[in-house]
């Protein structure tokens, strides 16, 4: 299950733009480590745990920004959407936690599953609610 980026998931600010480009990456590289049949148990278990890894530091270093630039401007939707992004890493790192050197693909694959659900319904509906107001205030 990849995702693949197209200008209608734009959210109108370049900056959190490139940042959900590159969690796709993330996405997409978690996803290869599911695709890839040929590596031996050991190291699919250890490129699992990287790919994890680098996608939830980098969930939380994006949701901080977005969090920080909501609050400069006085987004009204601030509390809603730290909530959101609260769940998400709470989701995300339970999940770390719970398949931490699993080399299941159903494991893996329930990982991206969540993954992909969150990121098209947050960015398609969450996120880009905070689109006008950002740009209102010089954001783009």
């Amino acid at each position: 299950m990849q995702i693949t980026w197209t200008e209608n998931m734009s959210v109108g600010v370049k900056s959190f733009d490139d940042d959900h480009k590159n969690l796709i990456r993330l996405i997409d590289e978690l996803h290869g480590v599911l695709q890839d049949d040929d590596a031996e148990e050991e190291i699919l278990s250890e490129k699992n745990e990287l790919a994890l890894h680098r996608l939830e530091n980098y969930i939380r270093s994006h949701c901080n920004r977005e969090e920080i630039a909501m609050a400069k401007t006085d987004y009204a939707g601030l509390e809603e959407h730290k909530q959101e992004h609260a769940k998400l890493a709470a989701m995300i790192a339970e999940m770390s936690w719970r398949f931490r050197g699993s080399t299941d693909p159903r494991h893996i694959a329930e990982i991206m599953e969540f993954i992909y659900n969150w990121f098209t319904n947050h960015i398609n509906v969450t996120d880009k609610k905070y689109a006008a107001h950002l740009n209102s205030r010089g954001i783009f």
